[in-house]
């Protein structure tokens, strides 16, 4: 079986005041070393989200991440019982030993991304739609629809932010209508398309985490720095 590189990017975050901030869902998991000061270091794989998490973090956390493409498959019993890695580049290491992207996985998430719904997926793909079911939720975790969903709603989001209409954004992401639209964005980030527009010349506002590497964003790998 033919398998890609499970990275997506890389990140790092550091906080300079103890404060709380949102994750919103983007259909990824990463590798994840935190440390406290004064305390030893953490190493986790966070989990799949369908809604924004809110964290803690105090003065001088330091946060280093390798964010996995959305069709990675993690076996996290590899990771246990090992050590913390000691620098990024270890962690990535990590990540490659731990997670794997077969093509025909990539391939169904590609489709799920951009179908107007699990049906016409199934059908650019040449199976039944039980067997597309069976399939993503097996490697995945997650349904067709879960999927789908979730890469409408950060599009239109992202294109909320961009500037676009309300109108527009659902037109274009193939919401019934408006209200519609509307639903699904505060299923998915507890925000309207309104509260999305007004923080479009906010950019450290939370919305803004939807313009990161994620499940319909280009797959390339690049460091981004959350700081």
């Amino acid at each position: 079986m033919v398998h890609e590189d499970p990275i997506l990017a890389t990140w790092s975050s550091v906080t300079n005041t103890n404060q709380f901030f949102s994750i919103m869902p983007d259909g990824c998991r990463d590798l994840i070393l935190k440390q406290k000061p004064g305390s030893p270091k953490r190493f986790f794989v966070s989990r799949l989200m369908s809604t924004p998490k809110r964290i803690f973090a105090k003065k001088g956390e330091i946060f280093i991440g390798v964010r996995l493409k959305p069709s990675a498959v993690v076996a996290v019993h590899r990771l246990n019982d090992l050590p913390p890695p000691s620098s990024i580049q270890r962690l990535i290491e990590l990540a490659r030993y731990a997670a794997s992207v077969s093509v025909g996985v990539s391939d169904m998430m590609g489709c799920l991304a951009v179908a107007k719904s699990p049906a016409s997926a199934a059908n650019d793909l040449g199976v039944s739609l039980r067997t597309l079911q069976r399939h993503a939720t097996k490697t995945t975790g997650r349904t067709p629809d879960f999927w789908r969903r979730l890469a409408r709603a950060r599009k239109a989001a992202r294109l909320i932010l961009a500037g676009a209409l309300l109108h527009e954004a659902a037109h274009l992401c193939h919401f019934s209508d408006q209200a519609h639209m509307t639903r699904e964005l505060k299923n998915w980030f507890a925000m309207t398309p309104g509260e999305f527009a007004s923080c479009r010349d906010d950019s450290q506002h939370p919305a803004w985490g939807i313009c990161h590497r994620g499940h319909d964003a280009p797959w390339t790998g690049e460091h981004i720095s959350t700081r």
